[in-house]
């Protein structure tokens, strides 16, 4: 059984017209960013909506993490990157966590924040509180100098999180709320890039700009769609899922999709998922998190998944979204046909509340996407494996401020999906390079 990240993406439909305009310059104004893969975070920690009954010590996924410093003289930390949910948050010194912090696992890495320590901290008359996946975390607001890359903010508005039900260091990269500003939101606001938009490709993320030599063909841009029951979040109609070019439950699409780098895999609605299922055959039940697994035999060597979003389809080898351990997102290596496989493409259990479809970082890093906040739209292309070297292009404010892009046509409203009469409100993405 072939695994890895043999892609064959390809291209159907007839782009419309230009959406994004690029401003190329010597000195062009963007942050390029390398992120850290940590397949360590568990599941608990993500979604606290998971039945307490599972062995969470098993439970674990890829979650993409950042350095930054906080602070002055600069305290050091490591944090989650978030593309959905609107928070911007660091354990305070006084957390139950960061008392007990005995190694890089607990407590952000290198301890918590601590305000008296730093000349350039101020404490604000307002608290910070946020529903993370529906337990509610509270404490202070501060403002501080924050450097990350080679960009500073002067007054970066952070949340210090005094309790004890949640140790996570979270950059979010998206739209923020009333209370909250992005990290990409903030980079736009100090001049550190022209526009909040940013584009992600395998494990790096570019604020205010794209990098063509980093995708193969047109880029295709998509309104972000958002019911009136729905947060706005980083969201646009997919209108199928295939394997071996055979639609799974065709007759559902078309179906909201949010880019979560946080979730390792991909979740789909129960329907698409038993569709899918059976073009495998012979899978086991799903457990808790909607997973199935079933004989390696089962999958054939050139065996194809397709993801179409209007005109524009993406085909990679079936496999690599096959893992050989349970809930992990990827797994390499070759597989002898008896060894029991687990597809993570997984019925939506519980993450609802996002969307239909949960794009987790399996596909996330497997195209080129660029997501621009100031206009509302997500633009995919083809990613390249080529080893070109860097053509960085900036990220214009203003309408078609994505360079070259095509407006797509696959819809500017969402049609259907689960009930989400209870999704989060002011969800926000934000963008850094992972």
């Amino acid at each position: 059984m072939r695994s890895g990240l043999a892609c064959l993406l390809g291209l159907a439909g007839v782009a419309l017209t230009n959406a994004l305009s690029l401003e190329k310059r010597d000195n062009p104004a963007v942050l390029a960013m390398p992120m850290v893969r940590d397949t360590s975070r568990q599941l608990s920690k993500r979604s606290k909506t998971v039945d307490t009954d599972l062995d969470n010590d098993q439970d674990y996924y890829t979650s993409y993490v950042a350095n930054f410093t906080f602070g002055t003289p600069p305290q050091h930390f490591l944090a989650y990157i978030e593309t959905w949910g609107n928070g911007c948050w660091l354990a305070g010194v006084t957390n139950y966590w960061c008392e007990l912090y005995t190694n890089q696992s607990s407590c952000g890495g290198y301890g918590g924040y601590n305000l008296t320590a730093s000349t350039t901290g101020k404490e604000l008359d307002e608290r910070f509180s946020y529903n993370d996946d529906g337990t509610m975390t509270g404490g202070d607001f501060v403002t501080d100098v924050l450097n990350i890359g080679n960009a500073t903010i002067d007054a970066m508005k952070m949340g210090i999180i005094t309790g004890d039900d949640i140790n996570d260091n979270t950059l979010s990269l998206g739209y923020g709320n009333a209370s909250s500003t992005s990290l990409t939101q903030a980079l736009a606001d100090t001049g550190a890039i022209n526009s909040p938009a940013f584009s992600l490709w395998g494990h790096t993320a570019l604020f205010g700009g794209i990098n063509k030599a980093r995708y193969d063909g047109s880029l295709y841009t998509f309104p972000i769609v958002n019911g009136s029951d729905m947060s706005k979040a980083l969201r646009i109609n997919m209108t199928s899922i295939s394997i071996n070019e055979t639609s799974a439950a065709s007759k559902e699409f078309p179906l909201d999709a949010v880019f979560d780098v946080a979730a390792g895999m991909t979740y789909v609605p129960k329907s698409v998922a038993q569709a899918l299922n059976a073009q495998i055959g012979a899978t086991s039940v799903p457990d808790e998190l909607g997973q199935v697994n079933f004989s390696c035999s089962a999958v054939g060597d050139n065996s194809t998944i397709e993801f179409k979003f209007g005109d524009l389809e993406f085909q990679f080898y079936l496999s690599d979204f096959i893992s050989h351990q349970s809930h992990v997102a990827e797994d390499y290596g070759w597989a002898d046909g008896d060894d029991t496989c687990y597809f993570t493409i997984c019925e939506n259990t519980e993450l609802q509340f996002e969307g239909s479809i949960i794009l987790g970082s399996n596909f996330i890093s497997k195209i080129y996407s660029v997501f621009d906040l100031e206009n509302d739209e997500i633009s995919l292309a083809n990613l390249s494996w080529d080893d070109a070297p860097d053509d960085i292009v900036e990220i214009t404010s203003g309408k078609n401020g994505v360079p070259g892009a095509k407006k797509d046509s696959a819809g500017t409203r969402l049609e259907k999906g689960l009930g989400m009469s209870n999704l989060l409100v002011g969800a926000t993405l934000m963008v850094l390079a992972f």
